[in-house]
């Protein structure tokens, strides 16, 4: 009887690891870590400008990289570009605690009520992807945080961003009336 207690309690502590998520900060400053963000004007974002939204994807590589089932975002900016100061760790579901996933973000304009990433592409109101990086040690924490250890492990910002500008991407139809109109001036002009 006690080999079955002490088989079932071992299956299910094994399988409840598994259940564990780590969790991380949605922000890009932190001791030793300062990535500020530029606007479409080449500065930083000011304090307080929250027409921009930025979003997180993640995954255990480079090419898993994946916006989650309910979206990871902040629009809160404190100046100087930079973002998510004030905001609550966010559980990242499929990723362990410990753990040094794969990041990157995008962003939008979401003036007019754009809510969504996709939503900002088709009106042209969205931005490049960031570079991807991988998770990095910073501020004395190691990988993503774990409220359930005892002691707790605080969630750990963005360590390892790098520096960001958001570009403004053109509308597919504004592309094809440039592209139109750049044929025609060639076009007149062998005429």
């Amino acid at each position: 009887m006690k080999k079955l207690i002490a088989t079932a309690a071992s299956v299910l502590l094994v399988n409840l690891s598994t259940l564990a998520q780590g969790t991380i900060l949605l922000q890009n400053i932190g001791p030793g870590l300062f990535a500020g963000v530029r606007g479409p004007d080449g500065n930083l974002i000011p304090a307080g400008s929250s027409q921009y939204t930025i979003e997180l994807l993640a995954g255990t590589s480079a090419v898993s990289l994946r916006p989650f089932v309910t979206p990871i975002t902040t629009t809160t900016w404190v100046g100087s570009g930079l973002f998510g100061v004030g905001d609550a760790e966010r559980v990242l579901p499929g990723l362990a605690p410990g753990s040094f996933p794969f990041i990157q973000l995008r962003a939008w304009n979401n003036s007019g009520g754009i809510t969504s990433f996709d939503a900002a592409v088709a009106v042209g109101q969205a931005y490049p992807l960031s570079t991807w990086f991988q998770l990095q040690l910073g501020g004395g924490l190691s990988g993503l945080g774990n409220p359930g250890a005892s002691p707790p492990v605080p969630a750990p910002p963005l360590f390892g961003m790098p520096g960001w500008t958001f570009i403004a991407i053109p509308e597919p139809s504004t592309v094809v009336l440039g592209v139109l109109g750049a044929a025609t001036l060639l076009l007149r002009r062998r005429t």
